[in-house]
């Protein structure tokens, strides 16, 4: 019998490592497969806030087909950005296409009404801000959504300064603790690289961030899954 098959996609290469650790706790003899393409973060941040550029959705589309051509049993978008061309490509095949931070921001939006969201680019907001509303909707929620806003911080991730990166998103963390949230969203995948250090500081409100709690979804999703 074969192994599972999980493919993942990426903008930027920090979350392959991610992936890797991930998986390998919360999913036993699968088999891990990557796409990285860097012209796909180019070309979000090339253009205007909101806006996902008809090249990514186009080659989300074609990615899934060769995935999917490849026997892959499931496909994870790992980018916050590309929302709309995940949702594209999973009509496209036949098997689950899951929007990675798509997990933890339904559990914002399913029970919490004052949600505090850590956001280092603005592009990030039209996206998250999307996501709660359509799954608060359908719930009959009205959640209020405080982001930080902190867009300066980003340029620390890119050149690879993660320790003042990830001091500042601490700090910002405790400003939304002050401004009495029911819980910190951190809205992009991959502050999933952080998860020790969040639970290490023992935040007075729930954390909620594409880590373990993340893939232990897709895990799930995988293990119900045939082909």
């Amino acid at each position: 019998m074969r192994k599972k098959l999980a493919g993942f996609i990426h903008t930027t290469p920090a979350t392959i490592g991610m992936v890797e650790r991930f998986m390998h706790i919360c999913a036993q003899d699968i088999e891990i497969v990557h796409i990285h393409n860097g012209l796909m973060k180019r070309d979000n941040f090339a253009c205007p806030v909101g806006v996902t550029p008809e090249s990514n959705i186009e080659r989300y589309e074609s990615y899934a087909q060769e995935l999917y051509a490849a026997g892959c049993d499931i496909i994870v978008s790992c980018c916050s950005l590309m929302r709309r061309a995940t949702a594209n490509a999973a009509r496209k095949v036949k098997i689950p296409f899951i929007q990675l931070d798509a997990v933890v921001l339904d559990a914002a939006a399913d029970g919490y009404e004052r949600i505090g969201v850590i956001n280092t680019t603005e592009y990030v907001v039209p996206y998250i801000v999307e996501h709660i509303n359509e799954r608060a909707q359908v719930l009959g929620r009205k959640p209020e959504v405080i982001f930080s806003n902190n867009t300066g911080v980003l340029g620390l991730f890119n050149a690879g300064d993660f320790d003042n990166h990830d001091r500042i998103v601490l700090e910002d963390i405790e400003k939304l603790e002050a401004k009495s949230v029911d819980c910190v969203l951190m809205g992009q995948i991959p502050f999933g690289l952080m998860e020790e250090k969040i639970k290490a500081a023992r935040f007075s409100v729930p954390v909620l961030l594409a880590g373990e709690y993340a893939f232990r979804h897709v895990a799930g999703v995988l293990a119900r899954k045939s082909r």
